[in-house]
Parts: C-alpha cells; sequence; structure tokens
C-alpha cells in the first residue's frame, strides 16, 4: 500500500512549497495535466498556471508534463505546451516508461525528480514506482 501514498499532499499546485524542494535537492518537476494543471478535460489553461510554470523554469527547475490524454483530444493544448516544456501524450501512467522518458528528456534522473499529480492510481503510483518524490495535489482549485 505505500506505492499509493505521497511523500506529500498539498491542495494545488499552487500550495506546493517549491522553495523546499529544490532545498531537498528536487531540480525536476514533472506535472500530471487534468485536474492538476488545469480542470479535467480542458483545451487550455490558466494564465495562473503558466505563469507557475514560468515562474519555475525561471528559478531553475526543468518543467516536464505527462498526461495520459490520448493524442488529439489536447492536441492544441500539448502543442503550446511542448514550446517551453518536455510534454508526452498517452503517458500510460502509472507505467515507468513515460516517467523515464520524460526524465531524459530534461536531462535528469529519479533522484533529483518530483512527480506532482492528483491521481493515486497513475501519478502518485507511477511516481513512487520509478523512484521520483511524490506529491498528490487534491485538485485544480476552482477560481
Amino acid at each position: 500500500m505505500r506505492l499509493f501514498r505521497a511523500n506529500e499532499v498539498a491542495a494545488s499546485v499552487f500550495d506546493v512549497d517549491y522553495g523546499r524542494l529544490w532545498s531537498m535537492g528536487v531540480r525536476a518537476l514533472l506535472f500530471d495535466l487534468d485536474n492538476t494543471l488545469g480542470r479535467r478535460g480542458s483545451k487550455s489553461l490558466g494564465v495562473d498556471a503558466f505563469r507557475l510554470l514560468d515562474d519555475l523554469q525561471a528559478r531553475g527547475f526543468r518543467v516536464g508534463i505527462l498526461t495520459n490524454r490520448k493524442r488529439g483530444v489536447a492536441n492544441a493544448l500539448a502543442t503550446e505546451l511542448a514550446e517551453k516544456y518536455a510534454v508526452l501524450e498517452v503517458a500510460r501512467k502509472p507505467s515507468r516508461k513515460g516517467f523515464a522518458s520524460v526524465l531524459a528528456q530534461l536531462g535528469e534522473t529519479s533522484a533529483t525528480a518530483a512527480m506532482i499529480g492528483d491521481r493515486r492510481l497513475t501519478d502518485i503510483l507511477g511516481a513512487n514506482r520509478s523512484g521520483l518524490y511524490s506529491i498528490r495535489v487534491k485538485g485544480f482549485p476552482r477560481r
């Protein structure tokens, strides 16, 4: 059952203590898309989410996004995100392959990475199986 438990829990991506993660040696942040960076099934992200990702990169983090969305469902969003970040659609989480692929794109290892997502059965299980620090968010805030 330990594989389903996150190392920590936060209300949303906006409530994670990224400064503490940096001090712990985390240099790569992998994010789930649906119900984490944006509302489930949305075709765009809000300004706040883009601002957060840009800020994290400016602080020195490498940013990646793994989603189990099928290609085409949010193709425009994935294309837009891929201009600045490592993006993997159809990641097949909790499979380790998607995590390894994005980490390779970022030039990082699981020892220096954290996964932030809302689902225990995909995001947290996959992160824990892959040796990443795992953070479960309770969902995307309704603003």
